[in-house]
């Protein structure tokens, strides 16, 4: 029997990826992906996706733009799933044009990293999701909650734990840690680079962030992040500050494994966590009732 060496893919390391490193592919100065403006287009474009597949689903089933999503969740949530979908398909077409590369390469998606650590990324998610159930104990918890109504049939339970397992953490992920937290970074670096030549030479050769810059984007991208579930949640500040908590923790794992698909995957676990409670506290989606309480 032969003595066969098995090769295996090599992680790639996040020093300048977004810079050419081949110098016959060279073309100049190093491109910094995605910036600010990548980042409004992209926020802009799912905005206006999540419009149009709301007001498609409405206008099929017949019921007024008006209606509130507690009204009709089943359809708003579908809409919602579809309109992430959409533009992510969109997305994926139009940056690689702009960037001259890839969609997932632009924000450092990077998979192989996540595919060689997902155990410890799910064990991680786990123990953030109990780190944060317990400090509820310790904040108010407003009653009645929009994301609780919105669990008025047991099919309404199901769809919304689909989006809020595998649509809402990736898009989430893609958006704060994909775009805003690389952006932020960035522009705190063109801010306070020396205006030197040395200074100016780096930063015409190099990507690479400085750990000032992306210190400064994790507090300032989670912000929003945090802010976004505040209505949700009944504008309960104790919980908002929890998934601030949350979100330091990911852009943490993001930033440290150069991989939002690894945050993605925490991101889905610990959303995973909370369906999974909510699924045996209500006998598998059958007594919702209890939510209410």
């Amino acid at each position: 029997m032969s003595d066969l060496s098995i090769s295996y893919p090599i992680e790639p390391e996040a020093l300048d990826i977004q810079h050419d490193t081949d110098p016959a592919d060279d073309h100049g100065r190093a491109r910094r992906i995605p910036h600010l403006g990548h980042t409004v287009l992209f926020f802009s474009l799912v905005f206006a996706c999540l419009i149009v597949c709301l007001l498609g689903a409405f206008a099929i089933a017949h019921v007024s733009p008006g209606k509130t999503l507690t009204a009709y969740p089943g359809l708003t949530l579908t809409a919602q799933g579809a309109g992430y979908s959409l533009a992510l398909i969109v997305s994926a077409w139009l940056f690689p044009y702009m960037w001259k590369r890839s969609f997932l390469a632009g924000i450092e998606w990077n998979a192989l990293a996540a595919a060689r650590r997902w155990g410890w990324l799910i064990l991680s998610a786990l123990l953030l999701s109990l780190v944060a159930e317990s400090s509820l104990r310790f904040v108010h918890l407003s009653k009645n909650a929009p994301i609780e109504e919105i669990f008025q049939s047991r099919h309404v339970a199901y769809i919304a734990a689909i989006l809020g397992v595998v649509f809402g953490p990736v898009m989430e992920e893609i958006a704060f840690r994909g775009f805003l937290l690389p952006a932020l970074a960035t522009a705190y670096d063109w801010a306070t680079f020396p205006r030197t030549p040395a200074g100016l030479d780096r930063w015409q050769n190099s990507t690479a962030h400085t750990t000032p810059a992306l210190v400064v984007a994790t507090l300032l991208s989670s912000t929003p992040f945090a802010l976004m579930h505040a209505a949700q949640i009944g504008y309960a500040w104790g919980v908002v500050g929890i998934l601030y908590g949350v979100s330091l923790v990911l852009s943490y794992v993001r930033i440290r494994f150069h991989s939002v698909a690894c945050s993605a995957i925490m991101h889905a676990t610990y959303n995973f966590t909370i369906f999974a409670a909510m699924f045996v506290a209500t006998g598998g989606f059958r007594h919702l009732d209890i939510l209410q309480k």
